[in-house]
């Protein structure tokens, strides 16, 4: 049987396009939106707070709402600074407002943050961005608040063009949102005093594939890259100590449609300095194989647990009544290099413990910060350095053009499978040599061949394409100075290294 309204189903269709399309452009201009990593930084500051909507649910009301998660922040409610230094206690993360609130069937956002003790006290604060150019609206009743629009206009936001709408709060403060890309810029707290701090959003709203934080950014290596860390643990004692050199390699990389995996070998040699009792001595430990695994829906892993931690954000160290935590500390930015790690930005990570002159219930950094971790946006390289005073001072990549930074001579006979690996591929003699050296190809070269011998402090003195179907190529090293070198080996798919003393 017909329906009798039946015509009217295409106009009922047209009306819930309607409405649905209102809701949204209601929406456009919301604050925040859930999903994507925010990012700002404050005036004078060179590190960048990262935050973003991590949970959802309805008011009483029946008014949409959203929450930032709990962070760690520094005791006296302040956001983290550059100095990571300090007692952390948990707190709702409420740089702009610990939540977001659309009013149903307005326009209207309204953001509420939390007291923070006798720092600041808790603040609602309604946004109108649709409003008319001009408008002046109740903003806060507790402090007493007006809010006017003040302009809206396109602008260019981060290099893109959106409409951007300016709001003047009656204590002088100033907010400005982009109907796209959401805050741009606010006070700290949503402050009610002119003397409230500006935050200026650093780069366009991003998705975690897309941010900083991508495990695909962070971890470029390819299978043959190496890596070497010199480690230095933290000691009291005025003698004693120890000092140890890491040589990790790449063996294999994985990519799925939701995961990154590497396979690594590494080895470790330990130098244990002398004290009035004991005498030096060096131990080498055996070599072991490990395991990476990223997600790449959210970023975590299992071997690199800090990860991908936004500004604050914390998760146990390990299962306890009060345990400590892995803490984010953002975007810092390194104005000087240590060994290969260069200056520039860092995702920084710090961990925090119970007691060590914290409060009951709060946290401290330890003794000489007791654990940190930071990756160069720059390298992709993973960690540049972390626990016990782990810095990389050498690495060694193969994909493309060969790049290599640092010496690799304070890993010598770390992994020396390779040299057998090596062995397979060519013989290099005389060695020791004193002027011209030869390499015996097991297999004619293919055509992209080149080798190139490097230094002590790792700077290729020599280098030399080898023509497609040579079997042999003489090395000269007359005139260099006498001391330890390495020829290295690049051909598709193969790479390899030889030791070669210089007499």
């Amino acid at each position: 049987m017909k329906h009798p309204y039946s015509w009217a189903q295409p106009i009922l269709a047209a009306l819930s396009l309607f409405i649905a399309s209102r809701a949204n452009a209601q929406q456009a201009w919301r604050p925040f939106r859930p999903g994507l990593i925010y990012a700002f930084s404050g005036p004078g500051s060179s590190s960048v707070h990262t935050l973003r909507l991590d949970s959802a649910y309805r008011t009483a009301a029946g008014d949409s709402a959203w929450a930032f998660g709990r962070i760690l922040k520094t005791s006296d409610g302040h956001e983290q600074s550059t100095n990571p230094y300090g007692i952390y206690r948990k707190s709702r993360n409420n740089l702009f407002g610990s939540n977001l609130l659309w009013v149903a069937g307005t326009s209207e956002f309204v953001l509420e943050n939390v007291a923070e003790g006798t720092y600041q006290a808790a603040l609602s604060l309604r946004l109108r961005p649709r409003a008319a150019v001009g408008t002046t609206w109740t903003a806060s009743t507790a402090p007493a608040l007006t809010a006017t629009l003040t302009s809206r206009s396109l602008e260019q936001v981060q290099g893109v063009s959106d409409s951007v709408a300016v709001i003047t709060l009656s204590s002088g403060q100033v907010l400005r949102l982009s109907r796209s890309y959401g805050l741009l810029e606010g006070p700290q707290w949503l402050g009610s005093t002119s003397a409230a701090t500006q935050w200026v959003q650093t780069h366009l709203p991003q998705t975690l594939m897309q941010s900083p934080y991508n495990p695909l950014a962070l971890f470029t290596m390819q299978p043959g890259d190496e890596m070497g860390y010199e480690a230095n643990p933290f000691n009291i004692m005025p003698y004693g100590g120890s000092r140890s050199h890491i040589l990790r390699r790449i063996i294999t990389r994985q990519q799925t449609a939701d995961s990154l995996i590497f396979t690594t070998q590494e080895q470790r040699r330990t130098e244990f300095f002398a004290s009035p009792s004991t005498s030096g001595s060096v131990q080498t430990y055996p070599i072991g194989r490990g395991r990476w695994a990223f997600s790449l829906r959210t970023g975590k892993s299992a071997q690199f647990p800090a990860l991908p931690l936004l500004t604050g954000e914390y998760v146990p160290m390990y299962a306890s009544a009060q345990p400590p935590y892995y803490v984010g500390r953002g975007i810092t930015t390194s104005s000087s290099s240590t060994g290969c790690g260069p200056s520039g930005q860092y995702l920084s990570f710090i961990g925090v413990f119970p007691g060590f002159n914290a409060p009951a219930g709060q946290y401290s950094t330890g003794i000489d910060i007791g654990w940190q971790q930071g990756f160069s946006l720059a390298l992709g390289l993973g960690y540049v350095f972390t626990v016990d005073g782990e810095a990389l001072l050498y690495y060694r990549r193969n994909a493309g053009s060969p790049l290599t930074c640092g010496s690799p001579m304070n890993f010598i006979n770390l992994l020396p499978t390779r040299a057998a690996e090596a062995a397979k591929l060519a013989t290099l003699h005389p060695n020791p040599a004193t002027d011209i050296a030869t390499l015996i190809l097991a297999q004619p070269a293919r055509t992209g061949t080149s080798l190139h011998l490097s230094d002590a402090l790792g700077r290729t003195v020599w280098s030399t394409a080898v023509p497609a179907g040579q079997t042999d190529v003489a090395v000269p090293i007359a005139g260099q100075p006498a001391g330890l070198y390495l020829l290295h080996l690049s051909s598709p798919g193969t790479t390899s290294s030889w030791k070669l003393t210089h007499e």
